[in-house]
């Protein structure tokens, strides 16, 4: 099978992977879902982080990541405490939320990356990414439809889900500079446990074996499609596979009328395209910025004066 694969093209790699890791993601979400009428969202991210804990011990032993010998360890608590709220908001959503509609408002995360990156980075983002990002957020209102007595708590905490991630996303890549994968993983693990534990006990309530299967089956799952979710922007370039991340939505949609009958409405469907075309709008021009960021650092290598890049 991986030899199948390595013989495929970067980009077609990438995109299997991605397409993998969204139908895995879904099929976490779904059970986030039917877990919800056992315990609550904050018990659902306990038990999630706790079996990742139990599944990196092996690794820990091994000696392959020393989570102790860390020296951003502030970085770590910072980014788990945003990475663990963002956390409980989505497995809360998604318990308030028919599937594909969770989904939907899920694809406004780079949306907030790009607000993010201008107002805590200090990254300058000019007129062409801002009116992606304004038609991008336009799109959310048609799905949440707040002028029509529908917004609903659900949609309000898919919102602030999306808007937490994005944060993330940031302490992640900073935290990237300097500690590996395996060791971000590790913290996110050990300190998502500790800052949920209490809150766990508070709201504690005692599944049922399928309960327990449900827990299990999300902690591994979450893992893998993580994993895929990786290995495809390892294998293939961003702008070119980052499209199939939103084949989520119809695979939401399915496993949403197979399990709970049902359909989403029109609206959804028609912002959902909005904030999408707007997506990946944002991910062609960072990728075309990123090209000729590499260009200049290579014509100023060799002591060519680059070119003025386009205002993005």
């Amino acid at each position: 099978m991986q030899d199948w694969l390595r013989r495929l093209g970067p980009n077609v790699q990438g995109a299997l992977w991605l397409v993998a890791g969204g139908f895995i993601f879904t099929s976490t979400s779904a059970m986030i879902r039917l877990l919800s009428t056992q315990i609550e969202s904050v018990q659902t991210a306990f038990f999630r982080a706790v079996i990742s804990l139990i599944l990196l011990l092996p690794v820990i032993a091994a000696g392959r990541v020393k989570p102790w010998e860390s020296k951003r360890i502030a970085g770590h608590f910072w980014r788990t405490t945003m990475g663990t709220v963002s956390m409980v908001l989505g497995f809360y959503a998604v318990s308030l939320l028919p599937l594909a509609d969770a989904t939907a408002i899920a694809f406004s995360q780079p949306l907030f990356s790009v607000v993010v990156a201008a107002l805590i980075a200090g990254e300058k983002v000019r007129w062409r990414r801002w009116s992606a990002t304004i038609v991008g957020f336009a799109g959310v209102l048609v799905m949440v439809q707040p002028g029509q007595g529908s917004l609903q708590l659900g949609a309000l905490v898919a919102v602030a889900n999306a808007a937490t991630v994005a944060v993330s996303i940031l302490l992640v890549k900073r935290l990237s500079g300097t500690e590996t994968p395996l060791m971000i993983l590790t913290q996110f693990a050990i300190f998502s446990t500790l800052l949920l534990a209490l809150p766990a006990i508070w709201v504690w309530r005692w599944p049922d074996l399928f309960g327990w299967m449900l827990a299990v089956g999300v902690a591994l799952t979450a893992t893998v499609g993580q994993y895929f979710w990786v290995q495809a922007f390892k294998a293939g370039e961003m702008s070119a596979v980052a499209p199939f991340e939103y084949l989520r939505l119809p695979f939401a949609v399915f496993v949403g009328w197979l399990i709970w009958s049902e359909v989403p409405g029109i609206w959804t469907y028609v912002g959902a395209a909005i904030v999408i075309a707007s997506a990946l709008y944002i991910a062609q021009r960072e990728a075309q910025l990123a090209r000729e960021r590499r260009r200049a650092a290579v014509a100023a290598g060799e002591g060519v004066k680059p070119p003025e890049s386009p205002a993005p």
